[in-house]
C-alpha cells in the first residue's frame, strides 16, 4: 500500500541511450549512438564538437539504434562519431528542434577566420596512386572491421614484413594500430578536400 504513494510522489527517471549526429569540417554526416551509461559524458563530448545530442525517448528514435554504429568516448572528452549515409543523417535529423537542425547546418567555421597568406594543411598532400608507393605520410583509407566504414589514416611507419603503422586522421586521441597492405584502401588521386 505504501508503494503506490511512493511512486506516485518521486517518479524516477533513468539515462536514455543518446545519438550524438552532426557534420564536420567538410560537411559530411557522423552519426553514433551512446549507451544510457554513457549519457553524460557524451552529451559533453557532443556539445565539446558543435555537434548534437538527441535522448532516445521515443520508439520511432529507439528504432534508429540498430541503424547506427556505437560511438566511443575518448579521454579527452571528445568522442569517435563514424561517418553515416546523408539519408539515415537526414531521418534522424528530423526529430531534433529545429533550432538544433538549423545549428548543425551553419558552417563550423567562418572561411575567412585566418589571414589569407596563412595556409594550415588538414592532411598530408601524398595519396598514393598504387600499393607500392605508400610510404611514412601517406594517406590511406582503413577500417576498423567488415561492418564499419572506411576513413582516412596517415601512414606513420612501413614496416619490414609490408604491414603498416597508421593513425586515424581525424581521430588522434585514438592509439596508433598495424593493418597489411592488403587491408587498405589507396584515395583516388583526383580527391581533394579543398
Amino acid at each position: 500500500m505504501n508503494t503506490v504513494s511512493t511512486r506516485a510522489a518521486s517518479p524516477v527517471t533513468l539515462p536514455c541511450p543518446i545519438i550524438i549526429l552532426g557534420r564536420d569540417d567538410k560537411r559530411k554526416p557522423h552519426a553514433s549512438f551512446f549507451p544510457a551509461t554513457d549519457t553524460r559524458p557524451a552529451e559533453k563530448a557532443a556539445e565539446l564538437m558543435g555537434m548534437v545530442a538527441l535522448k532516445v525517448e521515443s520508439d520511432e528514435v529507439r528504432s534508429f539504434l540498430a541503424r547506427l554504429p556505437q560511438g566511443k568516448l575518448f579521454d579527452s572528452g571528445k568522442a569517435f562519431v563514424p561517418f553515416v549515409k546523408q539519408d539515415l543523417y537526414n531521418e534522424i535529423a528530423a526529430h531534433l528542434s529545429n533550432e538544433d537542425r538549423e545549428r548543425l547546418e551553419q558552417p563550423r567555421a567562418a572561411p575567412d577566420t585566418q589571414p589569407a597568406e596563412v595556409s594550415h594543411p588538414v592532411r598530408p598532400n601524398h595519396m598514393p596512386d598504387s600499393f607500392d608507393k605508400i610510404v611514412v605520410g601517406s594517406l590511406v583509407l582503413a577500417t576498423e572491421g567488415r561492418l564499419e566504414g572506411w576513413y582516412e589514416a596517415k601512414v606513420l611507419e612501413v614496416k619490414a614484413d609490408g604491414s603498416l603503422r597508421l593513425q586515424w586522421r581525424d581521430y588522434l586521441d585514438n592509439p596508433a594500430f598495424s593493418r597489411r597492405v592488403d587491408q587498405v584502401a589507396i584515395i583516388h588521386p583526383s580527391y581533394t578536400e579543398a
